[in-house]
Formats: C-alpha cells, sequence, structure tokens
C-alpha cells in the first residue's frame, strides 16, 4: 500500500527544477511503478506550472505568481525537501500573503493528489458527456457560501410594487374571481345548461391585466386538456381504444354550413361532446366548465376607458399636450413608443429573451421590413411576380410619374421580382371590391383592414428591396392608393427613411395584411387546424396499433386541447378585438384559407418552386437566397423526416402493392378528402405517396407550426411595427396620403389605445413561450433510439436505426442552421428557430 507523505511545507520563492526521472526500458520510474511525467508515487510530487498558477489565481492572487519565476516544478519529499533554493522576497506584504494562502493551497495540492490516485472509469460503464461532467457537484461547490454581494443580488425588492409580477398566486387569483363573480352557475332547470359569470372589470392597471389575462388562458388551456383527458382523447395516461371506439368519440363539427344553415365558423374540427351527450356528465361538464372560456378574457379586460396607472397617465398628459396646447408636436411621437418599449417591456421567456424588433435603431428601415418576408413570422407566403402584376405596377408607375422605377421595372429580369399577394382579402372576406373593411366591437374603438399588395426586387447579392405598395386593393392597381419607394435600391442613402412618413404608412399597411393573413391563415388554419383535421381523420380510420398511427401519433401532443382552448377564447376573445374585419369576415377568411389549401402543393418543395424559389439545396445555396434560412432550413428538415418516415414505412410496406392494399390507408384518404373536406390530400397507392403524405403531417405540426409560431413575440410584441389594424381611416387618394406627417402615422396606430394595444401584444406573448428541452424535435429522436436501444427483431433494430440516423441528422443541421443564420448580410437578425433543439415535436401552445 503506498504511504501518503507526512506533511508539507510551500514557500513562495524559486524553485530549482530536480533531474528528471529515468524510466526503464518498460516505461516505468525506478520503483518499477507506472508514472506519469516522472512523478514517483512514494517520493516525489510534481506539479506543473499551470496547475499551481491555476490553484493561485482560484484565490485571487495571481500577482504573487509574477514574483515566483520560472517554476518548473516543486519536488516535497517526505521529511525534507530536495533540489532547492530560495530567492527572499524584497516585499514583505507579498511573503506575507503567500503564506496566509498556503493551507488553502495545501488542501487543493492535496485534492490533486487524490483526484491522480483516484481509479479510473471503467470503460464498459457509460461515460457521462464532458459537457455534463463539468457541471456535476463537488464536494467544494456544496459547501461554498455565496458571497454577501452575491445573495444579496437575488433578494427580493424592498417593496410589493417593485417586483415584477410573471403570475398570481393561484389561490389569491382565484379569490378574486369569485369575489368579482367571474364564474358560472348551473341552471337547476337544467342541468344540462349554465349561466355565463355575471362580473365584468371595470377598471384594472395594464401590468395587472396582462398578468391576469396570461393565467385565465392557462387556465383555459388546462379546462379543455382536463376534458379531453376524461373523454380519453388525450389521456395523461395513454390508453389503448378501438377503432369503433374511437369512431364514436372522434366525429367531425359541420361544415361548410352549420344544422341551422348558418357558416360553421371554423374548419372541420373535432367536436368535443357529441350532441348525444348534452345531459351526462361529460356534457354537463362542458356546459359548466367551457362557458367560462368563451368569455373569461373578455371580461378580464377593462374597456378602453376603463384603464388605470402611470402608462394611462402618461398617455393621457400626452393627449392633454396635443388639445390644448394647440402643439401636435408636443403629444405622443413614434420616439416615445420606442422609449417606452425600451424600459417597460416585459422579461423574457420566448426563443429571443424578450428583445423585440423595437430594439433595434432601425426597426422601421425598408431593411427590416423586407427581410421579415424570409425570416419574420410568416416567411411562408412571399412568391415570385406574375407577368401580369409587374405590367400593373409599370403602368402604376407611369401613372404617379415614377419615371426611374418604370425604367428600373422594364429592365429588372423577371425572375427578380416577387410580391407578397393581400390581393384577395375581400373576395376572401365575401365583400365587395371597393367596401370599406372596419370593425367595433364592444369596449374597443373603430379598426380598419386593408389588403396590401408590395413588390420588391431580389437583387443578386441576396438584398431584398421593397419597390412599391398597394396600400388597399380595391379590384385594380388604378382604382387602389399605390406608392413607390425614393429609394431605388438597397444601396440608396438611408438617411430621410425615418422621415418618409407617407411611405411609412404604406408598410405600416402591408404589416396590417400580413398580420391578418399569418395570423388566421399561414399559423391558425394551415398549421393548427389543418393538422386536426388529419389527427380526428386518422382517429376514425386507423387502429392504434397501425404503423400510420404510430408515426403519427407523438406529433398530435396536447394539439386537440390547445385548438380547442384558441376556438373558445383567443380568436372570438382578442382577435376579433383587435382587427379589422368583423368577426363574421373573420370567420370567412379562415374559411377561405381552408377552402383553398392545396396539401400536396405544400410539401416543401413544391411550395417552394410554386413561389420561384429553387426547391434543392443546391440551388439555395446561390448568394441570392443567403438571407433566406427558412428555405435553406425547412427544406433540409423535409429531406431528413421524409428519409426517417421512408425507413419506418418500409418496415411494413415493403412494396407499392402493400401500401394499395392497406384497407385503413384507403379509408383514411377517403375521410380526409370527403369527412374533412381536403380535396387535395392525395391519392396513396404508393410507398412514395404515403412517405410524403406522412412526413407533410409532420411538418406541418412541427417544423412550419414553429417557424410561424415561436417569432411573433419578437415582431410583433412591439405593436406599432406589426399592428393587427389601423386606427383611423386609409387615404383614398395618392395625393392625400403624400401629404402624410407623423401625427398622421400615430392615429393611425393604437398607440392612444390600451385596450387594443394590450391584447395585441398579449396575443404574440401568450403564443411564443419556448419550447421545452423534452419536447423538440432532437429530443423526440433521441427518446424513441433509447426506446429501442436494447430491443431485439428486425423490426425493432430498423426503427433503432431509423431513429438514431434522425438524430444524427437533426444533430448536424443544428450546425448547419448556424451557418446558414451566420451567412446572413452583417446586421441581420439571428435566425435560429428551426434549429431542432428549438423546433417543437408537435403543436403545443
Amino acid at each position: 500500500m503506498r504511504r501518503k507523505p507526512h506533511y508539507f511545507r510551500l514557500f513562495a520563492g524559486h524553485f530549482t527544477a530536480p533531474r528528471p526521472l529515468q524510466n526503464n526500458a518498460r516505461g516505468h520510474g525506478s520503483t518499477g511503478v507506472p508514472s506519469k511525467v516522472g512523478l514517483r508515487p512514494n517520493q516525489h510530487i510534481f506539479f506543473f506550472r499551470g496547475q499551481l498558477c491555476a490553484c493561485l489565481a482560484q484565490w485571487n492572487v495571481y500577482s504573487c505568481i509574477r514574483a515566483v519565476k520560472d517554476i518548473n516544478t516543486i519536488t516535497v519529499k517526505r521529511g525534507a525537501f530536495r533540489h532547492f533554493s530560495i530567492q527572499m522576497f524584497s516585499i514583505t506584504g507579498l511573503v506575507l500573503t503567500c503564506l496566509h494562502i498556503m493551507s488553502s493551497i495545501l488542501n487543493t495540492l492535496l485534492d490533486l493528489r487524490k483526484a491522480y490516485w483516484e481509479k479510473k472509469l471503467d470503460k464498459n460503464l457509460p461515460i457521462p458527456p464532458k459537457s455534463l461532467a463539468a457541471n456535476r457537484a463537488t464536494q467544494q461547490s456544496i459547501l461554498r457560501h455565496l458571497t454577501e454581494k452575491e445573495y444579496l443580488a437575488k433578494v427580493a425588492p424592498q417593496t410589493a410594487k417593485d417586483l415584477p409580477l410573471g403570475s398570481f398566486d393561484p389561490g389569491v387569483f382565484d379569490n378574486e374571481l369569485l369575489q368579482l363573480k367571474l364564474y358560472s352557475t348551473v341552471d337547476p332547470k337544467d342541468p344540462a345548461q349554465a349561466r355565463e359569470p355575471e362580473g365584468n372589470i371595470r377598471q384594472g392597471t395594464y401590468t395587472g391585466t396582462q398578468v391576469a389575462l396570461t393565467q385565465a388562458y392557462s387556465r383555459i388551456e388546462q379546462t379543455f386538456s382536463a376534458l379531453l383527458d376524461v373523454l380519453g382523447i388525450e389521456p395523461t395516461l395513454p390508453r389503448y381504444i378501438s377503432l369503433e371506439d374511437n369512431r364514436k368519440l372522434y366525429n367531425f363539427s359541420a361544415y361548410p354550413k352549420n344544422a341551422d344553415g348558418s357558416f360553421a365558423q371554423y374548419p372541420p374540427h373535432l367536436q368535443i361532446v357529441p350532441a348525444d351527450q348534452a345531459r351526462t356528465p361529460f356534457g354537463i361538464f362542458s356546459a359548466i366548465g367551457l362557458i367560462e372560456t368563451q368569455v373569461i378574457l373578455q371580461k378580464l379586460t377593462p374597456d378602453e376607458d376603463g384603464f388605470i396607472g402611470k402608462t394611462k397617465e402618461w398617455l393621457l398628459e400626452k393627449a392633454r399636450a396635443t388639445a390644448y396646447g394647440g402643439h401636435p408636436e408636443k403629444g405622443i411621437t413614434i420616439q416615445d413608443i420606442v422609449d417606452y418599449n425600451m424600459y417597460h417591456r416585459k422579461h423574457g421567456t420566448d426563443i429571443n429573451n424578450g428583445g423585440n424588433i423595437g430594439l433595434l435603431d432601425d426597426w422601421f428601415s425598408d431593411r427590416r421590413f423586407a427581410d421579415q418576408s424570409f425570416t419574420g413570422p410568416n416567411p411562408t407566403t412571399i412568391a415570385q411576380a406574375s407577368e401580369e402584376w409587374i405590367r400593373d405596377f409599370i403602368s402604376a408607375a407611369k401613372a404617379g410619374g415614377y419615371h426611374k422605377w418604370v425604367i428600373t421595372l422594364e429592365k429588372a429580369a423577371e425572375q427578380s421580382l416577387f410580391i407578397q399577394d393581400g390581393s384577395y382579402l375581400r373576395k376572401a372576406v365575401g365583400a365587395s371590391p371597393d367596401a370599406i373593411l372596419q370593425n367595433k366591437q364592444p369596449g374597443s374603438d373603430q379598426n380598419w383592414a386593408v389588403g396590401t399588395v408590395t413588390l420588391f426586387q431580389l437583387h443578386e447579392d441576396g438584398k431584398l428591396h421593397p419597390i412599391a405598395i398597394c396600400i388597399d386593393y380595391k379590384g385594380s392597381l388604378d382604382k387602389s392608393v399605390t406608392i413607390f419607394n425614393s429609394r431605388l435600391s438597397p444601396s440608396d442613402s438611408t438617411a430621410g427613411e425615418k422621415e418618409d412618413w407617407p411611405w411609412r404608412y404604406a408598410k405600416t399597411c402591408a404589416q396590417v395584411t400580413d398580420w391578418m393573413r399569418h395570423e388566421l391563415t399561414v399559423h391558425l388554419c394551415l398549421s393548427h387546424l389543418v393538422e386536426e383535421a388529419i389527427i380526428v381523420a386518422t382517429n376514425r380510420t386507423i387502429p392504434m396499433d397501425h404503423p400510420v398511427y404510430r408515426i403519427l401519433s407523438p406529433h398530435w401532443y396536447k394539439t386537440l386541447s390547445l385548438n380547442a382552448a384558441a376556438r373558445a377564447s383567443l380568436v372570438p376573445q382578442v382577435v376579433a378585438d383587435i382587427v379589422g374585419l368583423s368577426p363574421d369576415q373573420a370567420y370567412s377568411f379562415l374559411r377561405d384559407g381552408y377552402d383553398t389549401y392545396d396539401f400536396v402543393g405544400s410539401y416543401v418543395p413544391n411550395d417552394l418552386k410554386r413561389r420561384g424559389f429553387p426547391s434543392t439545396p443546391e440551388g439555395l445555396n446561390h448568394p441570392r437566397y443567403k438571407n433566406y434560412p427558412y428555405a435553406k432550413n425547412v427544406l433540409a428538415l423535409w429531406i431528413a423526416l421524409r428519409s426517417y418516415v421512408n425507413s419506418m414505412v418500409k418496415v411494413s410496406y415493403p412494396t407499392d402493392a402493400s401500401v394499395a392494399g392497406d384497407k385503413y390507408i384507403q379509408d383514411w384518404v377517403k375521410e380526409v378528402k370527403v369527412a374533412a373536406f381536403m380535396p387535395s390530400f392525395p391519392e396513396i397507392r404508393t410507398i412514395d405517396s404515403l412517405v410524403d403524405a406522412i412526413t407533410m403531417c409532420i411538418h406541418t405540426a412541427s417544423p412550419l407550426h414553429t417557424a410561424v409560431n415561436y417569432l411573433q413575440n419578437f415582431y410583433q410584441a412591439f405593436v406599432i411595427a406589426k399592428p393587427p389594424a389601423l386606427c383611423r381611416a386609409p387615404p383614398t387618394t395618392r395625393e392625400e396620403l403624400l401629404k402624410f406627417k407623423e401625427h398622421d402615422l400615430v392615429e393611425s396606430l393604437p398607440i392612444n389605445r390600451q385596450r387594443q394595444w394590450l391584447l395585441a401584444a398579449q396575443l404574440p406573448w401568450l403564443l411564443s413561450f419556448k419550447v421545452d428541452e423534452d419536447r423538440s424535435l432532437l429530443n423526440y429522436a433521441a427518446s424513441q433510439w433509447r426506446i429501442y436501444k436494447t430491443k431485439k427483431g428486425t423490426t425493432e433494430e430498423t426503427i433503432r436505426d431509423a431513429s438514431g440516423k434522425l438524430y444524427e441528422d437533426l444533430q448536424a443541421l443544428q450546425k448547419v442552421f448556424f451557418y446558414n443564420s451566420s451567412g446572413m448580410d452583417k446586421g441581420s437578425v439571428p435566425y435560429m428557430v428551426l434549429d431542432p433543439g428549438l423546433t417543437a415535436v408537435s403543436i403545443l401552445i
């Protein structure tokens, strides 16, 4: 047994190095015991210069090191020191400092010696990754006390008003709701019916209402989650339900019209409580619990004149300066809102840690406006301009006297011109081409909607530049107001951008249109509701132990309950209150998005090609597309997911004939096409067609929804950058628009409307919470691989290998996506929302 030295003595000074130990032929020291770097366990301990420096630095005595010249080794021998000389320091204080820390250094040296002789890990046992091992608790970390400064930095503020309140205590919140009579009651004559809450909040602060809405919506989600748990639709613990029973449980809502002949509000979705169960306990639960969800958010939000607090006082003071001082410049300015956003915004729980576009100095610029078509919350609708659109804009340029733009457009390559086309808005909502789109909900002010058309040019260096904006399309450009950019190219001076109020107003109109298109169509309809239709149809036609069901079901987690909550609360109580469409028009807009949806045309390669972009990684690697990382990333994810699905499908379907002969798959196709009213769903007769359809279902629930959901708070919380509606009627002539000043833009924004601002900012806040790591696409692949890691059998091993490859593909894409983001133009907002470690495996929020 090796003997430890009796003691150690350490003096600050200069130690001469001993002669290196000579190893014998076997690579051992003179004792025959294996040695490392000349270390003889029973006689000498060598500590190299770097180790000692690290020890000293740990106690903030790096200044001592400079006095210790050319330390090569420290030799410590039992009972004495060998081969050393001491050079005394001239500074007595330095010597005393070194002596004072001697005991601490001694303990560290002993720990180093102990660590050296610890038994190495058994190679046959799992070895934790270095990143985990580096953060493991140690004796030192366990016994370490925080310094006073460290602890006091975490102490709560002295007064309650200074504490940022993320949520109310549940018990306190419940007591307040009960006191305010914000609860439903059962009708004793008809237990299946319930009375809605009597109470209504008349006054409230901006911050308090924010917190209450967040907590109330969380309760709404819990209510639907509990109901679907009880019904067995989204059970907390999984249950096997036969196909026959599932067909009774999963029923489509009426579409396109209800039983009474009125138009359905939403596309086909799960009818949560069937009519024949309305008087059962399930029906009573629905009547009591769900009636509250349909009104609670409205009742928690004060009317516009019911807000109180410092923010309201600040707004009133600005308004008084305008009204009574006769000086519009003393009223609220855009810069006031920018400053307010900088110092009073919420703390962050989203992918951008609470930051928003309003914190950028050039948030209003052409660059930031154009970038959002490639990297914003809606990067899915920009498309190559048709010849007809190009001709129309050239004609508009001639009519408006924009001669330089006429020359530029006539010379421009057609494939370089792109468009964001909102011209279909009036047709989609059932309005005439010249109709004024406006809406006023109880407790709110008048809002206006516009159908904007924006023309862009994509330059060879990848810069997207806005050319012209038709602020509200009314059948043709010559009947509409169209304005052209004063800057002909991205390289033109930006000096006048901030004060170009007519152009800034036009860009605001474009953002209003995109807000509606993104929120109601791309996000809610084409991800949430399309996926729900697939979920219901699958449960009605495919058994739970069928391979298609097993591949798809992990991507449905919590989707149905979240969708039910959105239908009951977010759309009727929030969205309908802040857009310029009437509720009926908003629902018509939703239905139009569903009715015109092309399932096969939305496959990522097909979608990119249809919109005028390359559909291959090689094509997208052209410098022209360097600022469109969404296209690159979503295509890469499609390829990885399709490869995985292909491997999984071939486990059960070795031939095309086996696919065509599967009764359940053929029933599935029919159900989606007919019962779900999705005629674009493909006929599935081959392995490839099945693989594509399954991949599209996963893409809709995971990459697509992630891309259009989790950036909302960054781009929409600063409401004036992307408002949901205009707050005054848009100009009807170009001459009127060209006279616009800052106060005209301010009047068109919800700056003086706390209720509308709150709801517009709260919606993206609620929907942008960062994905938990255990619900990511990457964790899904790792989980399935680990489940099948030790299973035996050809099928099990194939699934294990497919899952492992998916994980490796996704992990590799993390690096690719980083390079795609960093490869954008300098100063671009990083685009990492589709990082597989952040991409949600299902529609979780």
